[in-house]
């Protein structure tokens, strides 16, 4: 027989409605823009991961599954998100199939940019973070130019409230990345789709590798812990 606490909490599920309907349809629609964007674009040379999870309220992050939230209302907005965070995963096999490598551009970064923003939004909470934006953020205007031009892709940066004067960096020094990431082997990207399955399983790991070796070359007096 119910209790009364039991037939309180019946009483309350007859009565209580519970709609989902908004949260439904702001993920179906960007549902719909992804699944658009990828039949106008052969996007697969830069899907590192074919999982999407769409999550309103969440931020978007590219670990353990990429995650997408609903604030994009245009889709090259959403483009340009997109491969923000697949190119997490592309960096992640990088720094661990090419070690070397990974830690000399790290090095370079630390030496270029002493005071790297990273009070958020202008930085990415963390120092070690705001670096590491540095490289993802290039690479995603890098991949997003090459699917809806350079102008448009420059715009889509420099509009970004988010990470903002780590944009304002990556545009203005644009070039001499370019010669950094390139010299290292960091580009041209290297597509997923010649990337063997291990690769893949390297670039689903949920950290890059390490930098620990670096610290002494860090800049003293900052948080060096990752960001959320």
């Amino acid at each position: 027989m119910p209790t009364s606490e039991g037939r309180l909490m019946v009483l309350l599920n007859d009565i209580v409605t519970i709609d989902l309907s908004e949260t439904q349809r702001v993920s179906e629609r960007i549902r719909t823009m992804l699944l658009s964007l990828r039949a106008e674009h052969d996007l697969a040379p830069c899907e590192y991961t074919r999982r999407v999870r769409i999550a309103p309220g969440e931020i978007s992050h590219s670990h353990p599954v990429l995650t997408l939230n609903t604030m994009v209302r245009e889709e090259s907005a959403l483009l340009s998100l997109y491969l923000h965070e697949q190119m997490h995963w592309y960096v992640t096999w990088y720094s661990h199939a090419h070690h070397d490598g990974w830690k000399t551009i790290w090095a370079a970064l630390l030496d270029r940019y002493p005071n790297v923003p990273v009070v958020f939004p202008e930085g990415a909470h963390s120092a070690q973070s705001s670096y590491l934006h540095l490289i993802v953020n290039w690479l995603e205007i890098e991949a997003t130019a090459g699917f809806l031009g350079r102008e448009k892709a420059v715009e889509i940066a420099a509009k970004n409230f988010v990470y903002s004067g780590l944009y304002r960096i990556v545009l203005a020094d644009w070039d001499a990345l370019a010669t950094l990431y390139g010299d290292h082997g960091l580009t041209p990207i290297h597509p997923a789709t010649a990337m063997t399955d291990h690769d893949l399983e390297i670039a689903a790991r949920m950290d890059e590798a390490t930098t620990d070796a670096l610290r002494d070359e860090m800049p003293a007096g900052k948080d060096w812990s990752a960001a959320p």
